[in-house]
C-alpha cells in the first residue's frame, strides 16, 4: 500500500526510485501510466501531474497516457509474433506504416538494444523463442522504438546477464 507520497522529478534526468522488495516501487509505476486499472482490486486517489495533465483523472483518456508514459516491465513479455513486429508494433498502432521508416526504426532500436547481430538474420522468427535476456532486450527496443515523452523502467536489466548489460550500457 502507497500512503502520502509527494514527488518532484526533474524533467530529462534519470531518477531512480530505490527500495525493498515488495515495498510499491512497480506498483507506483504502474499508477503513472495508468497500468494500475488493470489490477483487480485495486483502488487509488490523488494527482499525478506531468505538464500539467492529471494522469489520474477519471476524465482523461488511458491511451493518451500510454502514448505519453511508456513503462518498461521488469519481467519480459514479447508477443505473441516475430521479432521485427515485436518492435514495430507500437509504432503501428501510433499510426507509422510507411515500411522504409518501420525497416529504419526496428534496426535502430534492435541495434540500441545491443540485439541487431544476434537477430538481423532471423527478424520472421517469434520472439518469443529468444532467450530471456534476448527478450528483455527485444522489450527495451519495442519500448523505446514509440519514442514516448516518458519511459518508466522496472528493473528492465534484470534478466541480462553481466555481458548484455555492458551492451546496453555502452550504447
Amino acid at each position: 500500500m502507497l500512503k502520502n507520497i509527494t514527488l518532484d522529478i526533474p524533467e530529462k534526468q534519470v531518477t531512480a526510485i530505490v527500495g525493498p522488495s515488495g515495498c510499491g516501487k512497480s506498483t507506483m509505476l504502474k499508477c503513472f501510466n495508468r497500468l494500475i486499472d488493470l489490477v483487480e482490486g485495486t483502488t487509488y486517489n490523488g494527482n499525478i501531474f506531468v505538464r500539467g495533465m492529471n494522469l489520474l483523472s477519471k476524465n482523461i483518456d488511458v491511451n493518451d497516457v500510454r502514448r505519453k508514459v511508456g513503462l518498461l516491465p521488469q519481467k519480459p513479455t514479447s508477443l505473441p509474433m516475430s521479432i521485427y513486429d515485436n518492435v514495430a508494433y507500437g509504432l503501428r498502432v501510433h499510426g507509422t506504416k510507411d515500411t522504409k521508416i518501420l525497416d529504419m526504426k526496428v534496426e535502430h532500436y534492435l541495434r540500441v538494444a545491443g540485439l541487431w547481430d544476434e537477430v538481423k538474420d532471423r527478424l520472421k522468427s517469434p520472439g518469443s523463442k529468444l532467450s530471456i535476456g534476448q527478450q528483455q532486450r527485444l522489450c527495451l527496443a519495442r519500448g523505446l522504438a514509440v519514442e514516448q515523452d516518458i519511459i518508466l523502467c522496472d528493473e528492465p536489466t534484470s534478466a541480462l546477464d553481466p555481458i548484455s548489460a555492458h551492451i546496453l550500457n555502452s550504447n
